[in-house]
């Protein structure tokens, strides 16, 4: 039996829970949901509030009749609200920030989409928002919790809802402890198939390698600008790229994305001379809130270093990979005219794990115990929510990236899904 075909055999048990409520699994993006302002998000979508009173930042009483359908698309975090404000009714939307002034950090008053805010809900009242309509009401949630100093994504993840009723997942895995271990591994195969899968597809098509670097410019691209980053890959293939250098690949890309800037005249030069005109529709950025290290030309840069190491890099046991990608994405580093690394460590063990780890499988050069050594991410909001309800404590959270990626699974599949619910998800019952 082959690795491919035991990690399927292993994985079956995942994918017959699966299976019934397969239809209405919504599909998140991962990047969207990580940090505090996720859990914020959470947060209000649950209305885990304690039964404590809502009041406005002005003192005027609120209560929340329907929180809104939760958005994981541009625009406000949540559409279609039903509030009761100072005894009237209003139907809306609500948008969330941990700080009022990530509102004007984000740009929201000049974007149209955001027409039809009825609440803007943060965790600390000030120092308030300068660019948010004196007609929109604010609630600022740390004077609901005074007991917390700051905003405590890990003090809301907890097992039971607002009713204070254990989820069934947790009763379930109390009495039997060993078999929540054999759930996140196959859940963990599974995530690991899927990807996998698209690599064995694409093999099949002699396109491996373009598959490859359009999903390491998307993961680069992080949430945010993942689709433009898929989008230039794709406009720009590598068959397009062969007769050129690294660094002129750097030029003819970053100036077709409308990253490149005029005075940087060797780079420019370096495009000009290439003939590739930048497209009819250009592309568009999200930057609000982007730190510099974390500019897109910044991370193209990076992206193209990892390529020109592919060969070597696929050559490296697993262990030494995250290490290895840090290194090779400076390869552009003076170019950029950085002097700090252009990906981290934490970047670089994602793209380990969602792309070198699957595309080697694909090739057949992995072994189990190598999956079982995957070296694990950083703790995400959606790995300690999952770990909440399943086990009822943050004690024991897995560290490495196998069981990391079941959690992952099992919170897009079931806990993330807002068409499950708990009293008959398959988990604690299937």
């Amino acid at each position: 039996m082959t690795l491919l075909e035991q990690l399927k055999e292993s994985s079956d048990g995942y994918a017959h829970l699966r299976a019934p409520v397969s239809e209405a699994l919504q599909v998140a993006d991962e990047g969207a949901l990580l940090g505090d302002e996720y859990a914020l998000q959470y947060l209000w979508q649950h209305q885990t509030f304690e039964g404590r009173p809502l009041q406005l930042v002005d003192g005027t009483t609120l209560e929340v009749v329907e929180p809104g359908r939760w958005n994981h698309a541009d625009g406000p975090d949540f559409k279609d609200a039903i509030l009761v404000i100072g005894g009237e009714l209003r139907r809306g939307d609500v948008e969330l920030h941990i700080r009022p002034a990530d509102w004007d950090a984000h740009g929201h008053a000049k974007d149209p989409a955001y027409g039809n805010l009825v609440l803007h809900v943060t965790w600390s009242a000030a120092p308030p928002a300068k660019t948010l309509s004196c007609h929109v009401p604010s609630l600022a949630l740390e004077r609901i919790f005074p007991e917390l100093r700051t905003f405590d994504a890990t003090y809301f993840a907890r097992p039971k809802d607002a009713l204070g009723v254990e989820h069934p997942c947790l009763a379930h895995f109390k009495q039997a402890p060993l078999e929540l271990d054999r759930l996140l591994v196959s859940a963990g195969y599974y995530r690991l198939m899927a990807k996998t899968n698209r690599f064995i597809e694409s093999l099949h098509a002699e396109n491996a390698t373009q598959v490859f670097y359009e999903g390491l410019m998307a993961t680069m691209g992080y949430s945010r600008n993942a689709e433009p980053f898929r989008r230039l890959a794709k406009e720009y293939p590598l068959s397009l790229l062969e007769p050129f250098s690294t660094k002129s690949r750097f030029a003819i890309l970053s100036r077709s994305a409308g990253l490149l800037k005029e005075e940087r005249r060797e780079l420019w030069d370096l495009w000009w001379t290439s003939g590739i005109k930048p497209p009819l529709e250009p592309y568009v950025w999200d930057l609000r809130g982007t730190r510099p290290q974390n500019h897109p030309f910044r991370r193209l840069a990076g992206a193209l270093g990892i390529l020109h190491h592919l060969p070597k890099l696929l050559d490296l046991p697993l262990a030494e990979l995250p290490e290895a990608i840090v290194e090779a994405a400076d390869f552009l580093k003076e170019d950029v005219g950085s002097r700090t690394s252009l990906v981290g460590m934490k970047r670089a063990i994602v793209v380990t794990i969602n792309l070198f780890v699957p595309y080697r499988l694909a090739r057949g050069e992995l072994t189990e115990r190598q999956l079982h050594a995957l070296p694990g991410e950083d703790l995400s909001m959606p790995m300690r929510e999952t770990w909440m309800r399943l086990t009822g404590s943050e004690r024991g959270l897995p560290k490495d990236g196998l069981r990391q990626q079941g959690l992952l699974q099992i919170y897009s599949d079931f806990c993330h899904n807002h068409r499950i619910v708990c009293a008959t998800c398959p988990i604690a019952h299937g």
